[in-house]
């Protein structure tokens, strides 16, 4: 079985992990009517959200919404599937991520991924055959709807990406954090920051839910997480964000300026980061992208008048240089 009640009318409907330990999971909130958050990997775990579904005794007219927390193809690649399974189900996600949704297949490489091309196409390409969906409505943040008795308000921070989106459910005081905790379970440094996204934002989108009253965390990528177990991988992967920032500060204060690749080979090698097919055809920079460009923005690393090799080098300014032996993790 596939599927299991992980608490009081809320299900988990998970597929094979990825080779680096990731879940291809859904979350499944039951009322009187039902939530679908996410849908999957296309062709993969839709049948079995219908399974978990029949096993709880229901049947398809109440699902009331298919909600999204985020405009990726593992999130939106079963949408088409359980709309037809779902004819009454309302397909809901952020005004930010709507025409992504509508378009994957143009959106998803020109706006979010910076994907290899070989030979002029793209050498991983999630989205090709991913048919683009209409969404019902969209949400912007502190929205809410009903399924009964339960309510399901929206918290939208634009961290993992522009349309990301996390859902709270007031009965059970849980918090579905999509993608914005880590891909990879137990390795906080493994997250995503795509082109649309926002370190400033993520951070926030963490600190939110460190301050939140919830007794159940849900992240996309992994099981869920309760009570004071779900507090400490908040404080961790706040840890880890900063952490990062640190790590890119202190490489350029002890190696001087650096090519973004020796400083992407430092970071990765101290902070444990290492990708896996077919995260690292898209992923690969783009997180370090993100927090070089929120550092050079804060005026601590600026790109460099030197050159290597033709290759631009980054510096750090004098009063943002960190000494290594006063950070504990390095």
């Amino acid at each position: 079985m596939t599927f299991n009640e992980i608490n009081d009318g809320i299900w988990n409907v998970y597929g094979e992990h990825g080779p680096g330990g990731e879940r291809n999971a859904v979350y499944i909130v039951m009322d009187e009517k039902i939530a679908i958050i996410d849908t999957g990997i296309r062709n993969t775990i839709q049948h079995e959200i219908g399974e978990c579904i029949d096993h709880a005794g229901r049947k398809a007219k109440d699902v009331k919404y298919i909600f999204l927390t985020r405009e990726h193809h593992d999130a939106i690649g079963g949408a088409v599937k359980l709309k037809q399974m779902f004819p009454k189900a309302e397909l809901v996600c952020h005004k930010d991520a709507e025409d992504t949704i509508r378009k994957p297949y143009l959106y998803l490489p020109e706006k979010h991924f910076e994907p290899n091309r070989k030979g002029g196409k793209f050498s991983y390409e999630p989205w090709e055959r991913l048919k683009g969906v209409k969404p019902h409505a969209v949400f912007d943040d502190s929205d809410k709807f009903q399924l009964g008795g339960t309510t399901i308000f929206t918290v939208c921070y634009p961290g993992f990406s522009a349309g990301h989106s996390m859902f709270f459910s007031s009965k059970q005081k849980a918090i579905f954090a999509g993608a914005e905790l880590y891909i990879y379970p137990m390795s906080f440094s493994n997250y995503l920051i795509d082109l649309t996204g926002s370190t400033v934002e993520r951070e926030k989108a963490l600190a939110f839910i460190s301050r939140a009253n919830i007794d159940m965390l849900c992240p996309a990528y992994d099981g869920a997480y309760l009570g004071g177990q779900a507090k400490e991988l908040i404080k961790q992967a706040l840890s880890a964000h900063n952490n990062y920032e640190e790590t890119i500060l202190v490489t350029l204060t002890t190696n001087g300026a650096s090519t973004f690749e020796e400083i992407r080979e430092e970071v990765n090698l101290s902070l444990g980061i290492e990708w896996y097919k077919p995260w690292k055809y898209l992923v690969q920079d783009l997180t370090l992208k993100a927090h070089m460009k929120q550092l050079e923005e804060e005026d601590k690393i600026f790109e460099s008048s030197k050159k290597r090799q033709k290759k631009i080098v980054w510096e750090v300014h004098d009063d943002a240089k960190i000494d290594p032996e006063k950070v504990l993790y390095y």
